[in-house]
């Protein structure tokens, strides 16, 4: 896939997915394909898909931290989308573009930097009184030092559950980082549930061990976001901008067969996608029902209706039973099995 979209750019619309202010999460489910109304022939094997979302956080407003990588590799040159900037640059920019995309009431946000060790950068602010201060410490942060992410969600963790947490706000921070680290974080991300934060998110640069930044997130109760290849800033683009995934609230998905057959807790990935096994197409209408379920108790459902066709008949005219359609192929494939063994 073409990257056109550059990385500072990737955490537009947080806001209005991650990070909004909304009471109650809006839950949706949708098919992609096939489109819905399609016809195929009977004995077609298809396999719809489709995404799930719940965007939106339950409270009165939002305390976020960003925990930011100061390592010394922050330094190192990244070309993504064909631009070339420092790691810490792409790291800044995407930081930046966040805290501008955020509704500026009942919002605070504090800065976090670490290498070895942790430093508070910034506490928790208004947004609205002192986002050109919030944007001077995300601008100071170097690259010098080791790795330590664990030191940083602790830190991150200190400033979301002390003095200056408002009371009834969500507490999520959002960790960056391109490399290895000392120590185990995703126990770190454990240790911020138990402390009262809800979220904690990574965002795994290039260079960054992916397994650590996955641990922090499913251990931290947040999303995990592959930043570290083309596919997966652009499913960072396409998340944040509220066209695929979720990060919020999608506890399963269940799906209901043509026939009947009932499937519960589909597999769904990080963004919301999910699938259907193979269906061989029936004659006249193949309906498929979708429902997601939210955490916050909130559901959606969607059908599919696809639509079976006669292509060939026998001489009275009826259609073979697609369990037929099957059997005769497999018939066909052994006997040209059979034949090559002749030859």
């Amino acid at each position: 896939m073409k990257l056109k979209i550059p990385l500072h750019r990737a955490l537009i619309g947080v806001a209005t997915l991650l990070l909004s202010m909304s009471v109650q999460a809006a839950t949706s489910v949708s098919w992609n394909s096939p489109a819905d109304g399609s016809s195929f022939p009977v004995g077609t094997m298809v396999t719809p898909d489709g995404t799930a979302n719940a965007k939106g956080v339950t409270g009165k407003g939002l305390d976020l931290v960003l925990v930011l990588d100061s390592s010394g590799s922050m330094g190192w040159n990244q070309t993504v989308g064909g631009v070339t900037k420092t790691r810490q640059q792409w790291q800044r920019d995407a930081a930046i573009a966040m805290v501008n995309s955020l509704p500026t009431g009942s919002v605070s946000v504090g800065v976090v930097e670490f290498d070895g060790n942790a430093n508070l950068v910034r506490q928790l602010s208004p947004l609205l009184s002192d986002k050109a201060a919030i944007i001077t410490a995300i601008n100071s942060v170097d690259a010098s030092g080791g790795t330590n992410i664990g030191s940083g969600i602790r830190a991150a963790t200190a400033e979301l559950t002390g003095a200056n947490h408002t009371a009834g706000r969500a507490q999520q921070m959002v960790v960056f980082s391109d490399g290895s680290t000392y120590g185990n974080p995703s126990n770190d991300a454990a240790a911020a549930l138990a402390a009262g934060v809800d979220s904690v998110h990574s965002v795994a640069l290039p260079g960054a061990n992916l397994g650590t930044m996955q641990g922090i997130a499913s251990n931290g109760n947040g999303t995990f976001i592959n930043a570290s290849t083309a596919q997966g800033v652009q499913d960072l683009i396409n998340l944040f901008s509220g066209y695929g995934g979720s990060l919020v609230g999608i506890e399963r998905v269940d799906i209901t067969m043509p026939d009947g057959t009932f499937l519960g807790s589909v597999a769904v990935d990080a963004f919301g996608n999910f699938s259907t096994p193979g269906w061989l197409m029936g004659l006249g209408v193949n309906t498929f029902v979708a429902t997601a379920y939210a955490s916050d108790g909130t559901s959606a459902s969607a059908e599919l209706n696809l639509y079976g066709t006669t292509t060939t008949t026998d001489p009275s005219g009826s259609v073979p039973e697609p369990g037929i359609l099957g059997l005769l192929g497999l018939g066909l494939m052994g006997i040209v099995g059979v034949r090559r063994r002749k030859v």
